[in-house]
C-alpha cells in the first residue's frame, strides 16, 4: 500500500468541523478497497468520514498520546480496517435480533477502535463506547461531534462499575473490546452488560489456545458461552465470539483490577501470569 504525499492528504486544520452532519474530505481508495474486499462496501460518506478521524487521531496524537500507531497507512490498516473485519460476522449475529436499533457497548474503546469505526460502518447502531481515561473520552466526544454522528456517547467509567448500573447491566445485544485484556478476564468485564441472547465479539491473536481455555471457563461461571475463535481470513487476528445463556451472577464483574489480577478460569496454583494475546493490529 503507497503512502499518499503530505499534498494530497488534508490537515485537521484545512478540514475544520463537520457541521450539521455534512462531511466534505477526500476519501482514501485503498481503505474503501479493502473494506469491498472483506465484505465490508463504504459509501462515499463513511470513506470521508473515516479520512477525518484518520487526520483527527494523527492531530490529537502529536499532543497527546492516544495510540503507538503513528502512520496514515498503518492506522488504515492496523487500526481502521481491523476493526471493519469484524463487521461481517457482527452482521450475522445481528440478523437474528429482533431490535431495530441494536445496543452495542465497546469496551476500553481508547481512540475508538472498534466502536466508532463499527458505528460509522453501521450508522443504524445505538452505541456506548467506555473509556476510562478522561483524555481519551475528551478525543472521542469531539471526534463524535466533528463527525456528524447520532446515536453514539462516550461514556467515563470503568467497564467494572459500570456492569453494575441498571441502565447498563444486561441490556446491549453486543458488547467489543480490543487490547484490553486477557480473555477470561474480558470476558468478566464483558458479560454482565448483554442482555441474555446478546453475543459479544473480541479480536486476538493467533496465539490462543490457553487463553482461550481459561476464557471457555470463566465464560460458563457468567452464564455465557465461547461460541468459537475463528481466524480471520488474511490476518494473524482470531475473532473470538461469544454468547449469553443466561443470566450473570450479581457479584461480576468483580472490583476494578481483579479481573485482571485473579482471572476466572485460571488454576490457582503458581504459573506466570495469563498474558493477554490482544489483536495484532497494535492499539
Amino acid at each position: 500500500m503507497a503512502a499518499a504525499s503530505e499534498k494530497t492528504r488534508p490537515t485537521v486544520a484545512s478540514l475544520g468541523c463537520l457541521s450539521q452532519g455534512s462531511v466534505d474530505v477526500a476519501p482514501n481508495p485503498w481503505l474503501a478497497a479493502a473494506g469491498q474486499r472483506a465484505g465490508v462496501p463504504l459509501d462515499d460518506r463513511q470513506r470521508s468520514r473515516f479520512e477525518l478521524y484518520r487526520q483527527t487521531l494523527i492531530d490529537w496524537n502529536r499532543r497527546t498520546n492516544l495510540t503507538a500507531v503513528t502512520e496514515p497507512d498503518e492506522i488504515d490498516r492496523r487500526l481502521i480496517l481491523d476493526a471493519l473485519l469484524a463487521v461481517p460476522t457482527l452482521d450475522r449475529l445481528l440478523s437474528s435480533h429482533a431490535a431495530s436499533t441494536p445496543k452495542l457497548v465497546d469496551i476500553g474503546s481508547g481512540a475508538g477502535f472498534p466502536g466508532l469505526v463499527i458505528k460509522i460502518a453501521r450508522p443504524h447502531l445505538d452505541v456506548t463506547l467506555i473509556e476510562a481515561t478522561g483524555k481519551k473520552v475528551r478525543f472521542l466526544s469531539h471526534l463524535i461531534a466533528a463527525l456528524g454522528l447520532d446515536g453514539v456517547v462516550a461514556q467515563h467509567a470503568r467497564a467494572e462499575d459500570l456492569g453494575h448500573h441498571a441502565e447498563h447491566r444486561g441490556v446491549y445485544d453486543i458488547v467489543t473490546a480490543r487490547a484490553v485484556a486477557s480473555l477470561p478476564a474480558l470476558i468478566e468485564l464483558a458479560v454482565p452488560f448483554l442482555r441474555i441472547g446478546g453475543h459479544g465479539l473480541f479480536p486476538k491473536g493467533r496465539d490462543l489456545a490457553v487463553e482461550l481455555a481459561a476464557g471457555e471457563r470463566a465464560a460458563s461461571m457468567l452464564g455465557a458461552r465461547v461460541l468459537g475463535a475463528d481466524l480471520v481470513p488474511e490476518t494473524e487476528t482470531r475473532l473470538v465470539q461469544i454468547a449469553k445463556i443466561d443470566s450473570t451472577p450479581a457479584r461480576y464483574p468483580r472490583r476494578a483490577g481483579i479481573p485482571a489480577r485473579e482471572p476466572l478460569g485460571v488454576a490457582k496454583h503458581p504459573q506466570p501470569p495469563l498474558v493477554p494475546s490482544g489483536s495484532t493490529g497494535g492499539r
